[in-house]
């Protein structure tokens, strides 16, 4: 019996095993094939318009840390704005930032000649110029009226210091022609002291 049980528990184990590799999953046969799947990527397109307006972002922020001396470089290194748009208001921006007199008069005169311009390559640029010419030209407007008030102070100042001359010159002729007069002696007291008035 018990060799009936061996071969019967033998034939199960076979059984028992051949059952678990059948529920053993075979691999997976994979087929890769090439497949064109359109993706559609967005294209940045950058208007003239924005590249010039953050051209002279950029350009502002740099000048504006610019010293005097630095300053009066880069209006050398620009030289003549009529050449490009860029250049034109570049320069703007430079003598916007001088403080020099006369400087703030040739900023609005390369704004308007940009302004004026018909070249396609200004379209781009005229925004920002139409942006700063009024503030430009407010800014010499009133250094000009400054500039005015200034000198009516010195010519007030000049005549004022003229009049002054003439009343020291006239006071000092006063004094030369009328010199006073020495009082008399008291009549009746012999080596008396006059009184004083």
């Amino acid at each position: 019996m018990s060799d009936r049980l061996s071969s019967t528990a033998l034939y199960l184990l076979g059984a028992s095993v051949s059952l678990l590799a059948a529920c053993a999953q075979l691999p997976e046969v994979t087929e890769v094939r090439q497949v064109k799947v359109p993706v559609r990527v967005p294209v940045v397109v950058v208007e003239p318009a924005d590249e010039a307006a953050r051209h002279v972002l950029r350009y502002a922020e740099r000048v504006r840390t610019l010293t005097p001396p630095e300053l009066q470089a880069e209006i050398a290194r620009i030289g003549d704005p009529q050449l490009a748009p860029a250049a034109a208001l570049e320069l703007a921006l430079v003598l916007g930032q001088t403080r020099a007199p006369g400087d703030m008069g040739r900023a609005v005169i390369a704004l308007e000649t940009l302004l004026r311009s018909t070249a396609p390559q200004a379209a781009p640029w005229q925004p920002l110029a139409r942006l700063l010419l009024p503030r430009y030209s407010e800014v010499k407007r009133l250094e000009e009226q400054i500039e005015k008030q200034n000198q009516q102070v010195r010519d007030g100042q000049r005549r004022l210091d003229q009049l002054n001359e003439k009343l020291e010159a006239l006071k000092a002729i006063e004094r030369s022609l009328a010199p006073r007069p020495t009082p008399a002696p008291a009549p009746g007291i012999p080596g008396s002291k006059p009184a004083l008035p």
